[in-house]
């Protein structure tokens, strides 16, 4: 039977290149994301790259109650059999808490924890069922400390983090491995409205960001070895874990520092793109 690797978040940044990366691989696809016209773009500019590659598309909005279990049904229905998940989708509300507006703040949850957690109950059923398969949830560097001005944002991902860890190891027994990806700035939409937003600092600066062709690669590598947990970059990877070592006060307040904009571009609070 033909299997496919389904990659939400696939028409832009890391999602867009690890459905390019699976498609040099010969991976048959599922391309998911909310923009039909720009999945339509993207299933073609990379079918004419590897035109034996077969490839579906399903536009529909992640961030809406019930819509995992709509790319379910549709798999269902087509007898699309999944053995790799990529959850890559997500997206980040920037600015100070309190000043959020909370349909938007609803909105990141259920796209960043809701929707990653039910495809992951879906098809890690029928994978567990299988004795088969490949998970692999797309967190980021912000899920190891406190970010103040992305605060919910990072703690989804913390969530995408340790959530990601605990599944692997239910499902390890089963054949299935859950591998957790986290990248640290990365040139894609995101942080490009960070730029406009006004966090000016050599940790986030456009020349000190990885690819996301090369974010895309490395995770991909992570998830076919069947590792755990990768951070993308030495510097990142240090940086990261050296948040176990200070207190949790001195982490906050560095972080704090970090992510402070500028006074002259503070603005009113963001929906940031996805990555």
């Amino acid at each position: 039977m033909k299997t496919f690797s389904l990659v939400t978040g696939a028409t832009s940044g890391i999602g867009l290149e690890m459905a390019k990366q699976l498609a040099a691989r010969s991976h048959d696809l599922i391309l998911v994301s909310r923009d039909s016209r720009k999945l339509q773009q993207a299933a073609d500019a990379i079918k004419q790259s590897h035109p034996a590659v077969t490839i579906h598309t399903f536009a529909v909005d992640l961030a809406t109650p019930g819509a995992a279990r709509r790319v379910f049904e549709f798999t269902e229905r087509l007898a699309l059999q999944v053995d790799t998940l990529i959850n890559n989708a997500g997206v980040g509300a920037y600015g100070e808490h309190v000043e959020l507006d909370l349909e938007q703040l609803a909105r990141m949850f259920q796209l960043n924890i809701n929707a990653l957690s039910e495809l992951c109950a879906l098809y890690g059923k029928q994978m567990k069922s299988r004795g088969s398969g490949r998970i692999l949830n797309v967190a980021s560097t912000a899920a190891y400390q406190p970010t103040p001005f992305i605060a919910a944002y990072g703690a989804s991902k913390a969530f995408v983090l340790n959530y990601s860890e605990a599944l692997a190891k239910e499902l390890e027994d089963f054949g299935v491995t859950v591998s957790c990806l986290s990248p640290g700035p990365t040139d894609t939409g995101f942080f490009g409205d960070m730029d406009a937003r006004g966090i000016a600092n050599e940790h986030f600066e456009k020349s000190s960001r990885d690819t996301a062709q090369h974010v895309a690669r490395v995770g991909l590598r992570a998830m076919f070895s069947g590792r755990l947990s990768k951070i993308v970059g030495a510097g990142n990877y240090w940086l990261a874990w050296s948040a176990r070592i200070a207190s949790r006060s001195m982490v906050a307040s560095i972080s704090k520092g970090l992510m402070r904009p500028s006074s002259s571009k503070t603005g009113s609070p963001a929906q940031l793109a996805g990555h």
